[in-house]
Parts: C-alpha cells; structure tokens; sequence
C-alpha cells in the first residue's frame, strides 16, 4: 500500500510539474525557483492540493532515507545505538509530530510576506519543519537570512 502511495504522489507531482512548464508565465512571475515549485505556485494550490504536495515531499524523503539504508547497509546493531542517542537522527529535522497540515499552516504563513514568494517550496517545508522541531531563534534566523541570500531577486 505504501509503494501505490508514493507512486500517486509522484505521478502527481510529476503532473504539477509538467502543467507548470507548460504554463510558464513571465520570469518575474515565476511559479518555479531553479526547477522547484515556489511560493507563487504554493498559493494558486487549494488546501487538498497543498496537503497531497507536502505528503509527497515527505513520502519522496522516506523513499531516499530507505534507499540509502539499504545501500548503506548499517547493521541494526550498529544503527540503534545511533538512533538512541539521538547521533543518527536524519528525519529529526524533515518531520514533524504535529502532521502536515500543521506543516501547510505554517508554510501558508511564510509566503504571506511577498518578498518570499520566490524561495523554493521544499526550501520553506524544510525551514518550517526546523521551526517546528525547536530550532533555536539564532538557527531560525540564521536559516531565514541563508534562504533569502540564496534565493533573492
């Protein structure tokens, strides 16, 4: 059942991605930032579409997380210690317990101010999940200033 989901929501972002080079709308009003979806694009998404892209997100990070343990190879023995100290901790800052639409609510609230519209929509879900994992103040902005620098007009 898992593998029929994250096939559907990669097919569907695979459309989106396709409708929205089809539709490719003037450079200043892009609705991609270096070949990913941005802000623009997130807010012409209605809340279904907003929660399917997200989980796609978070199911294609799944998928690579599997993909490099299983190529990595990391005996359970040796993974458990790591994972109980918290060392080897990858979806600590890509996950949130609160759920996705918490996730949306607060990536809704970011690209409120205009001058973030084109930074990436993973860029956002990443910082968000930061947030919401209690990152300091100090990272936050840290983070905010690095995303601005990186992805300014």
């Amino acid at each position: 059942m898992k593998i029929r989901s994250i096939r559907f929501s990669l097919c569907f972002l695979a459309i989106l991605f396709w409708t929205a080079a089809l539709g490719g709308t003037t450079e200043n009003k892009s609705t991609i930032t270096d070949h990913f979806f941005n802000g623009r694009m997130w807010q012409l998404l209605n809340s279904s579409q907003k929660t399917i892209h997200l989980t796609g997100i978070q199911e294609g990070i799944l998928l690579c997380l599997s993909q490099i343990k299983e190529d990595l190879m990391i005996p359970p023995a040796v993974m458990q210690p790591l994972e109980k100290t918290g060392l080897f901790d990858r979806r600590r800052l890509l996950f949130s317990s609160q759920g996705v639409t918490h996730i949306s609510d607060r990536v809704d609230v970011f690209y409120q101010n205009a001058d973030y519209l084109d930074i990436p929509i993973i860029e956002v879900y990443r910082h968000v999940t930061l947030s919401l994992n209690f990152a300091t103040q100090e990272d936050l902005e840290n983070d905010l200033t690095k995303l601005k620098r990186k992805y300014k007009k």
